[in-house]
């Protein structure tokens, strides 16, 4: 059987060193292999990139797992999504920075990435996975477009052997509530369907924006992993403070974002 890729985007940064052990991490529970992409801006910049990127890999924990690496010259928003569609890669595993000065004005690169390929995106901070991802909280909503993850979630959960809860949110309207409770319990069927047998869904209740109310459920709950949806329709994506609040989060947990536009096919 053929082992899954994940493709890393790596800048040499510290927070690409993180994405790369969390990365390494992640395969080695899934048996999977590890793409490290570079971008550089022309051809003339590729071979010292290759060899400077040689000399990193050589560094690694490579017990279990294939790593290897390619170089791109052209853009970052264009070439990441493009090269892992071409390898049919698993997940993209890539870092960010906390929303700290000018991108928390002007909102996260990663938005921007995530929104150029339906593949799925896993979000990660400077703060390495300690553990294995046993515990997925994926949220719904009163939009359709929420339950589009549920075949990559179902999926993950399946290659990592995570539970999955699924969360709502409270809403003083009772068809809308009605409508979202309804939408979690369809999550958990299909969930079951997919092989997910031990879903649960949480009625939220706390305080604060719907993403405030995720990061401390996942909190208190021990989450590993944020799954979510990206559906917006808004002409400057990366201003979705949704999305931008949950990559960023200040606890660190890893996101899982899945751009709806074709998002049933399955990985893993």
């Amino acid at each position: 059987m053929k082992r899954s890729t994940l493709l890393v985007p790596y800048d040499f940064t510290p927070v690409a060193d993180s994405a790369v052990k969390d990365a390494i991490t992640i395969a080695k529970q899934t048996r999977a292999d590890v793409l490290l992409l570079h971008v550089v801006k022309n051809t003339k910049e590729m071979q010292a990139a290759n060899t400077k990127l040689e000399a990193v890999i050589k560094t690694l924990d490579q017990t279990e797992v294939g790593i290897s690496h390619r170089i791109e010259a052209g853009s970052i928003f264009d070439d990441i999504g493009k090269v892992a569609e071409e390898i049919k890669a698993s997940v993209i595993v890539m870092g960010t920075h906390g929303a700290k000065g000018m991108q928390k004005l002007f909102g996260s690169f990663a938005i921007k990435v995530i929104t150029s390929t339906s593949v799925p995106f896993m979000v990660v901070q400077e703060k390495l996975i300690s553990r294995d991802i046993n515990k997925i909280v994926l949220p719904v909503t009163a939009s359709k477009e929420s339950l589009q993850i549920l075949t990559s979630t179902a999926n993950l959960a399946k290659a990592l052997g995570a539970t999955v809860n699924v969360v709502y949110e409270t809403k003083s309207e009772v068809a809308m509530q009605r409508k979202i409770k309804n939408y979690a319990q369809i999550a958990l069927q299909q969930l079951a369907e997919q092989g997910i047998k031990d879903a649960k869904a949480f009625k939220l209740q706390g305080k604060g924006a719907y993403q405030e109310q995720i990061l401390d459920f996942s909190k208190r709950h021990g989450a590993d992993l944020i799954s979510v949806a990206y559906y917006t329709e808004k002409v400057f994506a990366q201003f979705d403070t949704f999305a931008q609040d949950l990559i960023t989060n200040k606890e660190q947990i890893p996101t899982l974002i899945i751009k709806t536009v074709d998002s049933t096919v399955g990985y893993f």
